[in-house]
């Protein structure tokens, strides 16, 4: 910029005016100073602008780095203090008890009445095994509610239908006549997987989705068979709170939830006469168990695992439940 005050003057000089202007007519004169005057301020303004645009983007980066350093060491509000988790003691005991167990165990545990609860691994994605009965049973009686579905309607079993595994249907001779309600009745009891392919089929593997979704089960696929422990505490919270069904298809499939067949998991590990609505899951390096335990003050509990020792889950399901149960009873007394 030195060399602008040099340029100054000599564009205003007299001997340039007049080497421009040889008659000197003053008007003539005053005229040409004032475009010298405006060519001096454009060249001035562009100057200035080239100066600008060449420090202006390093000047913003100092200043947003400096902005940045100083939020980070003085933030302007100070961190409140984290409160304790409500069931903490009740997490970290469960935590002590899977620790030493092979493969990967999830826990979901819920109080109905406040909804406090806790979990391990509730958001991790496990193989379902027959806990998709679960939407399945509730997609069903959705429809009959809807007057999609008669639930009185009888079935004629085809060979192609019968399914290994749990469930007395497999044993049934062909043209065997069964009601839908009857086969949601083999799901819950017995976790039939005849009865539960013949009505999946009826039902459409959309349909079933549609229910998973509109619950909020937002991790579980039928198609893929994947679930999460807290979607499925979430699926019987919804069951028995939140009327996404009649009342009395509530207390049907509820019933057929109740005195299974398979009561050595969740249920072996609350005293006698206590009421367990519940649906395990069974697969190889798969032992699960989720439901509704009616204690004194009702409880969701969730305990699903994957990869584990078949032998070594068996027994630790009902020793956790064990443990929460009397943990729970204790503190809410």
């Amino acid at each position: 910029m030195a060399g602008t005050k040099d340029f100054l003057p000599s564009l205003l000089s007299p001997a340039l005016v007049k080497r421009i202007s040889p008659r000197g007519d003053p008007k003539e004169t005053r005229q040409i100073r004032a475009a010298l005057l405006f060519l001096l301020g454009l060249t001035l303004l562009l100057i200035g602008g080239s100066f600008l645009y060449r420090q202006l983007p390093s000047w913003l980066e100092s200043v947003s780095e400096s902005e940045t350093i100083v939020s980070q060491r003085y933030p302007s509000v100070a961190p409140s203090p984290t409160p304790t988790p409500k069931l903490e003691k009740e997490k970290l005991a469960v935590e002590e008890m899977i620790q030493p167990l092979r493969g990967k165990y999830g826990v979901y545990f819920q109080d109905l009445q406040t909804k406090d609860s806790f979990e391990i691994n509730g958001e991790e994605k496990m193989q379902s095994a027959s806990l998709i009965k679960l939407p399945v049973l509730l997609t069903l009686y959705r429809e009959g509610d809807a007057g999609r579905v008669n639930l009185d309607t009888v079935y004629k079993l085809q060979a192609a239908d019968k399914r290994e595994g749990a469930g007395m249907l497999i044993n049934q001779p062909e043209g065997f006549e069964v009601t839908y309600r009857k086969m949601a009745e083999l799901m819950g009891k017995q976790s039939d997987n005849t009865a539960f392919y013949i009505v999946s089929r009826i039902l459409g593997a959309e349909k079933i989705q549609e229910t998973i979704d509109a619950l909020g089960m937002k991790d579980s696929s039928f198609v893929d068979q994947i679930t999460t422990p807290e979607d499925i505490g979430l699926f019987f919270r919804k069951l028995y709170r939140e009327g996404v069904i009649s009342q009395k298809g509530r207390d049907e499939i509820m019933s057929f939830l109740t005195d299974t067949i398979w009561e050595d998991r969740i249920p072996a590990g609350v005293p006698e006469g206590i009421k367990v609505t519940h649906k395990i899951g069974t697969l190889t390096g798969v032992i699960s168990d989720a439901g509704i335990v009616f204690a004194p003050k009702p409880f969701v509990l969730v305990i699903m695992s994957q990869d584990a020792n078949e032998i070594e889950a068996k027994k630790a399901l009902p020793e956790i439940t064990k443990k929460i149960y009397e943990m729970w009873t204790t503190e809410v007394q």
